[in-house]
């Protein structure tokens, strides 16, 4: 039988109740097993966000409380997906209930949000993106998709596609940046990955999400409105999510925010008209965490039970923890607002996906030793240190780094430099703090023979400057100083915007105080998102930054590795660094303007910042030199059906091995439509000797030059275009090419 034929034939013995059971998605509840003491998860998650407790205090107190497994809601057929569940023994006995104890045995999902891993902690998708290394998108994906599977589960919420070009945005943490182009790659190499299904039937369902233009939110304000126009929603935001589409991705999550009016959540153009009808999306459509019953705060719904009529009909399948599909949809049918074939059309779409990935067929089976060997593993753990150290991108260095033999004496500062929880980035759940390396520990570990490292607190991200006399005394007995700075973990990620950019609390102070007194001086980032640093950048007394985002389990290994020179930092910018937050949203790939920003006081400009990025898209140095030369055309006149063939010849100049990120951008000269200043149309990682050289091709369809016109049709205009190669999105070679 075919999918759809098993499909068929078991919606045809299942209730009404028990078809929309399999539209509900919840977590656990939770009961306190001490009398008196009631449970507030939202609270509790809340503070800790916020920094008011710890992870470690979170937990503690969740070890008070029983999870309810909504057994009973499992048994009766009216649970079709856990989300959010860790625990690999409770996802044991939820997932067997339901095929050993419901009346029809059909299993549940079981989605997680493995954002950058699952017990081994790889780089947040911002730092992996940074690596422009898909086969390092794809080993990390492999080692998350095989921990997380031998766990139980069998379904993430992820990849997060949403283009970012507003660093207050604190999900920007989770994007893949700012260029539509490289986040398709990326979405497509981990939705392919994910969703490989390995000899032993390892393989995790992909959700591609936020459906749509997420990252856009109005002044980069978490959950906010977002309103553009359909030529910005069809060039910039839907081009990763066809990538996607495109790859097979099994589910898609609407996002939380009302687009143009109208929330994502119950936007049928959005979920039927451009999702299904255009990108012919095959899979199921899930709402984010109680965005149904947002609808009524919204205002676009009356109610809840209007609420989860207007999703279901604009094309939401499964209605994530608001609980609205199994309270009201029944009623809904029987009052003739909505019909069971649309119930069915739902439930057959969630159906479809848990035959499909094996749910039936073969079932997870729960397997502690294998569990034991398989996560945090000596090889997962190369691994994630591997990926890490390339996602790191160097901004400055006047010298300082690698560190010399000549330096015998280094002192840490910083209270980020040996936090584990700080460590581990936002959407680290699933992780542990006693497994993370923090840079101390890092340091130490890689440190040469008779090299001397000590470290003191000296500051943090507050405005306690009670460390800073004993930092500043101690920096006197050091040959160079580390100073770790930037974001504790969850100043970044979900509901965590930021209005302004600069370093919080007197962390700035501290380290132009430290970078003043005649020591050198490196600054190392820890954060989820572009910072104000331009302070940081001019000082002549700090010698070198390293961008390091937040880089896993394997943080302080990574980071040694590049500062003691083991490891050639290769990492570049998937986001431009504004030279202040009010420059926000500033982003490489945008239109010139009648007056692009100069020297002319009537020019597109902000008056107190300098017109250029401090740090463009596309900018990372390395310990060495390249030199671009001899950029070539196959041809400088197409046809519409041609192809460009370009190459250009890279060399390294400098006196060690490195890699580089070759970039190829176009730009269309003239158009019925104003177009940007440059695309990115392709890139290649290449690893050079020193004084080695490589001719790098490239190979660009015309039919990818085109736009979507002023009636919203993709169409290819004959013309001047001219092509850029280069090391970043302001560098390189031209050459002009005609289309005809």
């Amino acid at each position: 039988m075919t999918i759809q034929e098993r499909v068929d034939a078991l919606l045809k013995k299942m209730t009404l109740k028990e078809k929309i059971g399999q539209l509900n998605q919840a977590g656990t509840t939770m009961t306190c097993t001490l009398p008196g003491f009631e449970p507030d998860m939202d609270t509790w998650v809340s503070e800790m966000l916020q920094g008011k407790i710890t992870k470690a205090e979170l937990d503690r107190r969740v070890a008070m409380c029983e999870e309810n497994l909504r057994e009973d809601e499992i048994r009766d057929g009216l649970l079709g997906s856990y989300v959010n569940l860790y625990d690999d023994e409770k996802i044991a006995r939820g997932t067997d209930i339901a095929r050993k104890e419901s009346r029809l045995g059909i299993p549940v999902f079981v989605g997680v949000d493995v954002i950058h891993g699952y017990r081994t902690m790889f780089p947040t998708p911002l730092a992996l993106s940074c690596s422009w290394d898909l086969d390092a998108v794809r080993r990390e994906t492999q080692v998350a998709k095989r921990e997380a599977w031998v766990s139980g589960v069998n379904w993430t919420f992820g990849p997060m596609l949403d283009i970012s070009r507003d660093a207050r945005w604190g999900r920007i943490v989770e994007s893949p940046g700012e260029d539509p182009f490289l986040a398709g790659e990326i979405g497509r190499v981990q939705v392919e990955e994910f969703q490989r299904e390995e000899e032993d039937g390892c393989r995790l369902m992909a959700t591609a999400k936020h459906f749509l233009a997420y990252g856009a939110a109005s002044g980069g304000q978490d959950y906010n409105t977002v309103d553009m126009s359909e030529r910005q929603i069809y060039e910039t935001y839907l081009p990763p999510f066809r990538a996607a589409v495109d790859a097979g991705v099994g589910a898609v999550m609407s996002a939380f925010h009302d687009l143009n009016g109208v929330p994502c959540t119950m936007n049928r153009w959005l979920l039927t008209d451009v999702l299904r009808k255009e990108l012919g999306f095959d899979g199921f459509v899930v709402s984010d965490a109680e965005a149904v019953k947002q609808c009524v705060v919204h205002g676009t719904a009356r109610d809840e039970r209007e609420a989860a009529k207007e999703s279901l009909l604009a094309g939401g399948d499964m209605d994530m923890s608001s609980l609205d599909y199994i309270q009201y949809l029944e009623d809904l049918v029987q009052s003739g607002e909505i019909s069971e074939e649309e119930i069915d059309r739902a439930a057959g779409r969630v159906l479809a996906k848990k035959f499909e990935f094996g749910l039936f067929d073969r079932p997870w089976t729960y397997d502690p030793e294998r569990i034991r060997k398989t996560v945090l593993s000596e090889e997962n753990r190369a691994a994630a240190l591997d990926v890490g150290k390339r996602c790191a991108v160097l901004l400055k260095n006047d010298g300082v780094l690698p560190i010399g033999d000549s330096v015998r004496k280094i002192l840490i500062v910083g209270a980020l430099a040996d936090d584990r929880q700080a460590l581990m980035g936002p959407w680290s759940f699933t992780g542990r703090a006693d497994d993370q390396i923090t840079i101390v520990e890092g340091m130490r570990r890689y440190a040469p023979e008779g090299v001397e490292i000590t470290y003191c607190r000296g500051f943090g991200v507050d405005e306690d400057r009670s460390g800073f006399e004993e930092a500043y005394k101690a920096a006197k007995e050091a040959d160079l100083v580390i100073a770790v700075a930037g974001e504790e973990a969850y100043m970044s990620g979900e509901a965590a915007s930021r209005a302004d950019l600069h370093l919080t609390g007197c962390q700035e102070e501290f380290l132009l105080g430290i970078a003043g007194r005649s020591v050198p001086t490196v600054v190392v980032l820890v954060n989820g998102r572009p910072l104000a640093i331009g302070a940081l950048q001019e000082h002549t007394g700090i010698g070198a930054i390293l961008e390091s985002w937040h880089l896993g389990t394997e943080f302080g290994n990574a980071v040694a590795e590049i500062l003691f020179g083991r490891y050639n930092p290769s990492g570049k910018l998937t986001v431009t660094f504004a030279n202040e937050g009010g420059q926000e949203p500033m982003y490489y790939n945008h239109p010139n303007t009648g007056r692009p920003g100069n020297d002319f006081k009537f020019t597109s400009k902000y008056q107190d910042v300098p017109i250029k990025p401090l740090y463009p898209f596309g900018y990372g140095l390395s310990y060495t030199t390249f030199a671009y030369e001899k950029l070539t055309l196959e041809k400088t006149t197409l046809k519409m059906e041609d192809t460009l063939r370009c190459r250009v010849t890279v060399k390294n100049t400098g006196k060690r091995e490195g890699e580089e990120i070759v970039q190829l951008y176009i730009r269309d000269l003239a158009a019925s439509v104003v177009r940007p200043v440059r695309e990115l149309k392709g890139f290649q990682k290449i690893s050079l000797a020193p004084g080695e050289e490589k001719t790098v091709s490239f190979e660009v369809p015309v039919t990818r030059m085109g736009f979507y016109d002023q009636t919203c049709h993709y169409r290819v205009e004959p013309g001047t275009f001219r092509v850029f190669a280069g090391p970043d999105s302001t560098k390189g070679l031209e050459q002009d090419f005609e289309v005809i």
